[in-house]
Parts: structure tokens; C-alpha cells; sequence
């Protein structure tokens, strides 16, 4: 009798088991048909959740059937030295299923909505792509402060980390140290090394336009390059669209042209913003999307140089049916 129960017992849970994982994969099935994955997952990553929905299809129809299967308990019984059966009390065990079915019945019958300024709130907005927007003199001065100049021959150094190592009788260590070291890039004109060399293709670039149109593949790499360089693109006309935020201290002629960043999944999401100042901003409320045209200049804000746009042109937008920038280079 006790040995029936325990059967039925299992054959419950392979089923409801198989129902859950069944159950994924009609949400991320879901997701797809209805166009809102974009929401959740970045695209380079839809290829492992494609991936991860059909395992979760075929592993539920498999635990499903075995569910049904007459010979389970002959199965289960392998004398393999392991207890197959589920162990622990009833309320354990009903806590441990809702922490997956609660998921799937969320997302199967809510409706699915985009983040917004709340979220800004709370993350912060990351201002000129995030980085610090120092200028290259300043940017070998950090260098130094970490002990890293901008100037260090880094051959010699890295020989004298190797002949301490020696003395000390840690040659294998020294050279896995010495691929570790961190290389500046130099740049080729001043023989100096610059930490934003890396983005001297989108200087070269950009910074010959009048009219530079901020999209949703060049954002990241626009927004950066023009706050490294800010100097060389003040006057010129930037395009850009985004949802409007409102920092505490701002007044009432500023506000954020603002987008969120996402490199793996809505987890990682970061918020970008640029500030735009004029009278026309007044009317536009918190998280509408807008479309700005205006001019390049420079503002400080919480002692930080950033670029403020002066705005020529504001239209209002639908939003965006990819709410999301990413970053491609």
C-alpha cells in the first residue's frame, strides 16, 4: 500500500513537473508571437532563449508521458543507491512549485509593460554614455594616479615585476601576471597613451557632420564620443529621441532626453541620458517620448562636463515598438 502511494505520489510530481516546464515554454512562446521579448532579453541573446524554450518543450512532454507510465515504479526502484522520491512536507514542497507556476501565471495573464522613469529614479541616469569626460591631459593624470602613467615604458616594467618574481621563486607567477598587466592604447600622433583611443573611428566621423542623427544602433558609441570630445562638436545640430525624466533639482526649463540600455536582459539595464534645456520643455510630461532637434553645448552638472542640447525643434513620438538602445560596437 505504502509503496502505491509513493508511486502516485511520484507520478504527481513528474506530471505537475512536466506541466511547468510546458508551461515556460508557452511564455516565452508567448513573448515571441506577441512581439515583446525585446522587453526582457537582448537580441544577441534570443538565440539561447529559442534555445533553452524548445529544451523546456521536449523535457515536458517527456516527463508528461513518463508520468502516465504504467511501469514507473519499476523504473524508479534502478538499485542505484539514490531515493528518487521528493521528499519534505507538504507546505516545503507546495512553496517550492509556486516559486516557479507563480512566474508562469504572471506572465501568461498580465499584460506586458516597458520600464520607465520610476526605474530612472531609482538606477540613476548615467550621463555623456556613462564614461567621465575628462580630456586627454586629464586622462594620463588618472592614469598616473593608478600607478599606471601615461608614459610608463611598460616593457620595463613588466621586466622588473618578472626578475623580483625570480628572486622570490615565482617565475610561473610572473608571467601569468605579466599577461595580466593592463596595456593603454598609444596614440600615434603624440606617442602618449590615450584610454579613449578606441574611439577615434567615431571622432573622425562624426565630427566632420553638421547634422549628426543619434539612432538606435549608434546611440551608446554617438552619446560617448561626443561627451570624451565635447569641445569639437559644441555648435554643431544633433538629432535624438527618447522618454522625457525629470531630476529632483532640475528646474523647470530642463529636463532628460533619456533611453535605457540593455547588454543581456532587463536586469542589466542601464539609463542614458542627455540634458535638454529651453521654455519648450515645460509641457511635455514625464516618461512621453519626444523627438529633439537642437544644438550642441556645454553644461556642468553635479561636477561633471556634459553636453547640453539646446533645442531647435521638439516633436512628440509614439513609443518606440523597441523601447531599448544596445551596445553594438
Amino acid at each position: 500500500m505504502n509503496s502505491r502511494k509513493s508511486t502516485v505520489s511520484l507520478q504527481f510530481h513528474m506530471f505537475l513537473r512536466g506541466i511547468i516546464l510546458i508551461g515556460f515554454f508557452l511564455l516565452i512562446l508567448k513573448f515571441v508571437v506577441n512581439e515583446t521579448i525585446h522587453l526582457y532579453i537582448a537580441p544577441k541573446m534570443l538565440p539561447f532563449v529559442y534555445f533553452a524554450g524548445g529544451c523546456f518543450f521536449i523535457i515536458g512532454v517527456f516527463q508528461f508521458f513518463k508520468s502516465m507510465s504504467s511501469n514507473l515504479a519499476e523504473d524508479i526502484e534502478c538499485n542505484c543507491g539514490v531515493d528518487h522520491y521528493m521528499k519534505g512536507s507538504f507546505i516545503g514542497k507546495t512553496i517550492i512549485y509556486l516559486l516557479f507556476i507563480l512566474p508562469i501565471i504572471f506572465g501568461l495573464g498580465f499584460p506586458q509593460s516597458i520600464i520607465d522613469s520610476s526605474v530612472a529614479a531609482n538606477k540613476g541616469i548615467q550621463y555623456g554614455g556613462g564614461l567621465y569626460n575628462y580630456n586627454q591631459k586629464n586622462s594620463a593624470t588618472m592614469l598616473e594616479n593608478q600607478k599606471y602613467s601615461s608614459t610608463i615604458d611598460m616593457n620595463e616594467h613588466v621586466d622588473d615585476l618578472e626578475e623580483y618574481l625570480v628572486e622570490t621563486d615565482q617565475q610561473d607567477a610572473s608571467k601569468d601576471m605579466a599577461e595580466d598587466i593592463p596595456t593603454p592604447l598609444p596614440d600615434t600622433t603624440t606617442g602618449e597613451y590615450n584610454i579613449y583611443s578606441v574611439y577615434d573611428e567615431f571622432l573622425a566621423e562624426y565630427s566632420e557632420m553638421d547634422h549628426i542623427e543619434v539612432t538606435d544602433e549608434n546611440y551608446l558609441d554617438v552619446i560617448s564620443v561626443i561627451n570624451i570630445y565635447l569641445d569639437k562638436f559644441v555648435g554643431k545640430t544633433l538629432t535624438m529621441k527618447g522618454f522625457v525624466y525629470r531630476e529632483p533639482d532640475f528646474n523647470e526649463q530642463q529636463i532628460v532626453v533619456a533611453r535605457f540600455a540593455m547588454n543581456c536582459c532587463v536586469a542589466d539595464a542601464s539609463v542614458f541620458g542627455t540634458i535638454v534645456e529651453s521654455d519648450q520643455v515645460q509641457s511635455y510630461e514625464t516618461d512621453s517620448w519626444i523627438e529633439v532637434t537642437g544644438t550642441i553645448n556645454e553644461t556642468s552638472y553635479k561636477g561633471q562636463k556634459v553636453m547640453r542640447l539646446s533645442p531647435d525643434q521638439i516633436v512628440k513620438i509614439d513609443t518606440p515598438k523597441d523601447p531599448y538602445v544596445y551596445p553594438y560596437y
